[in-house]
């Protein structure tokens, strides 16, 4: 089952043309890996930190605050706005994420590590890139990263997320994750 949701997705992103990311009030462009960002937002806010929604519906992101957002997202899953960052985070190999295969967007950024999974693997907990404590997750070969497991929604303090098992290719036994909440879904994946 999880490698037709994966071959579905895997044709789905082959078909589409870039995405853009969504309607927000801030703008990146991706200098790094797919996904990642190196560089601040443009309307002048500089920081990273727990969104506010605008007037017109878009997130602006507030500096986090001193000591992190709490949680199991002050490092792994810190809010970020380049890769710099991440890496005064989580040390050598820490990237800002944006999105996730243009399919999600990540509010504010999410830190964490890019990581490689066994072939029709999901996740593994104490992934050898990720560190002790941390799972690398995603679809072998096309998003792997890292991040901490979560026991309810109070360990996701950040708005946009919620301690939830990956979406699409998530089974209902599998670990749960602070990952962003569906309305952050730019396009619909096909239905296996």
């Amino acid at each position: 089952m999880r490698k037709n949701i994966v071959a579905g997705l895997a044709c789905m992103l082959l078909a589409l043309p870039a995405c853009t990311g969504g309607s927000s009030d801030t703008e990146t462009t991706d200098t790094a890996a797919p996904g990642t960002t190196d560089n601040a937002t443009t309307d002048g806010t500089e920081g990273t930190g727990t969104p506010t929604t605008t007037e017109t519906g878009g997130v602006v992101c507030e500096p986090a605050p001193e000591g992190g957002v709490g949680g199991v997202m002050s490092e792994f899953g810190a809010p970020c706005t380049s890769d710099d960052e991440c890496v005064a985070i989580l040390g050598e190999g820490g990237v800002c994420l944006d999105n996730i295969l243009g399919i999600y967007n990540l509010p504010c950024g999410y830190c964490s590590k890019l990581c490689e999974l066994p072939p029709n693997t999901a996740y593994v907990p104490d992934d050898m890139t990720c560190g002790m404590g941390v799972t690398c997750i995603g679809a072998d070969g096309y998003f792997e990263g890292c991040v901490i497991e979560c026991q309810d929604n109070a360990d996701c303090p950040r708005e946009g997320y919620e301690c939830r098992i990956m979406p699409t290719i998530g089974q209902p036994e599998d670990p749960k994750f602070c990952l962003m909440t569906d309305e952050h879904m730019v396009m619909t994946p096909p239905m296996p």
